[in-house]
């Protein structure tokens, strides 16, 4: 087998058959939908890929979409991901404020340029194992509160799309995933290899005080002053995190009060804590809650917590990365193929990495800043084609030769968490306080 001229095939038929997939790429990109809404999306996406000959799974975690290359269950299976969902950004003209600034829907075009080049090529008759194609749902951690209700009436049970795919057993014959992102302010072609990031865990707070009129406010508890002090004490013991934590906490209000002319009695905050690993963001979500606690007690008001678990840290497979910045360099110059150390903010394939070997690679062909108004596409071929064919290569390379690659680096993997485990734990987070 001629792994080189397999390569050289696949790599045209992307080329080949970038202009739908482009269109494709950009009605998504003016089409946003926010997580586990992504109903159009899913549509478009399972369309192209029963139009390109795959059988689908669909309706995955309300929206999600699995197929294979190969019909029947063959192992090793490696899993390309690709999510669906859009971000907010409040210069948005949509009612919802969704958009795609944080490029999900160029890796959609990714997916489909792989799966649709893959299956035509015929290759899987020389391929040992097997690949899963998912586009998976809400991948931002946002509307929380929209949230809580599908998870009160039993449509999800947890916030991110890939763990609710995690827990419904999508990735049960899944030995291995990878996928691409998007790495803001890169306008040319770029590989960044992750080797680690922050996990995250979410959190809604409310501060109960007494109303009363504005002119007397001696006769109420103000709830807004009580979240206000918690806040100080947050900002307070931020020079007490450590370096190596890589430690970080952030909030919005979304409810000030309901009118200037009365004391403010209901207060309500979202707050993220991030941290590189499990223990150290427990420990940190630990502090953040005492010290918003403090402001109640201050002024006598009453705090309430809601957590609602969140991300694991990022963990990348280095054999898997290695691999795959190989391929790179055949594509992009050696100055532009980089190791990235620490990715800062936090995304549900940390989740994956935790229980199998799993790489998120950043990619160029994008100007402005993630989840900014700024961000837009400005080389559709560093955004997407030149990714997807170092996907594909790399993963020929995986499961040429009866999958001798992919077998040696499950062979020497450990998983960090099983995945009864890692249930257990995102159930723990889950509390009211």
């Amino acid at each position: 087998m001629n792994i080189s001229a397999i390569k050289k095939d696949i790599h045209t038929l992307i080329d080949e058959q970038s202009a739908p997939v482009l269109d494709l790429v950009k009605d998504i990109g003016a089409h946003p939908e926010l997580g586990f809404k992504e109903f159009r999306t899913s549509n478009i996406v399972n369309d192209f890929l029963n139009h390109s000959g795959y059988e689908t799974k669909r309706g995955l975690a309300l929206t999600g979409i699995k197929t294979q290359l190969k019909k029947e269950h063959v192992r090793p299976n490696i899993a390309f991901i690709a999510e669906l969902d859009g971000i907010t950004c409040s210069e948005s003209s949509r009612k919802d404020k969704a958009t795609h600034n944080c490029g999900h829907n160029l890796q959609l075009g990714v997916l489909l340029s792989v799966a649709q080049a893959f299956k035509k090529s015929g290759i899987s008759s020389v391929l040992g194992g097997n690949i899963s194609f998912i586009a998976s749902p809400a991948e931002e951690y946002i509307e929380l509160e929209y949230r809580s209700e599908l998870r009160k009436r039993g449509d999800i049970r947890y916030f991110g799309g890939k763990q609710e795919l995690i827990s419904r057993g999508v990735f049960d014959d899944v030995d291995a995933a990878i996928m691409v992102h998007s790495q803001g302010n890169t306008p040319y072609p770029f590989v960044g290899a992750v080797n680690t990031g922050n996990g995250l865990i979410a959190e809604m707070i409310r501060y109960i005080g007494k109303s009363a009129h504005a002119a007397v406010p001696d006769e109420g508890i103000n709830a807004l002053n009580a979240a206000i002090l918690g806040i100080n004490a947050v900002n307070a013991m931020r020079e007490t995190f450590r370096d190596e934590d890589r430690n970080r906490v952030h909030f919005i209000i979304t409810k000030g009060g309901d009118a200037v002319n009365s004391v403010p009695s209901d207060v309500r905050l979202e707050c993220f804590v991030r941290s590189c690993n499990v223990v150290s963001m427990l420990q940190l979500l630990e502090q953040t809650e005492k010290s918003f606690r403090s402001g109640g007690s201050a002024l006598g008001a009453k705090v309430r917590f809601k957590r609602l678990s969140g991300y694991l840290p990022l963990m990348c497979n280095p054999e898997l990365n290695s691999l795959f910045t190989v391929n790179a360099r055949q594509h992009i110059p050696e100055n532009r193929v980089k190791t990235i150390d620490f990715f800062k903010a936090s995304t549900d394939m940390g989740d994956i990495t935790h229980l199998m070997p799993a790489i998120h690679p950043l990619v160029g062909g994008v100007d402005g800043a993630l989840h900014a108004a700024d961000f837009k596409m400005v080389d559709a071929t560093a955004a997407i084609i030149t990714p997807a064919k170092i996907v594909a290569s790399t993963l020929i390379d995986l499961l040429s030769g009866n999958a001798a690659k992919m077998r040696s680096i499950t062979g020497n993997y450990r998983p960090l968490l099983t995945k009864p485990v890692y249930l257990d734990l995102l159930d723990s987070l889950f509390r009211n306080n």
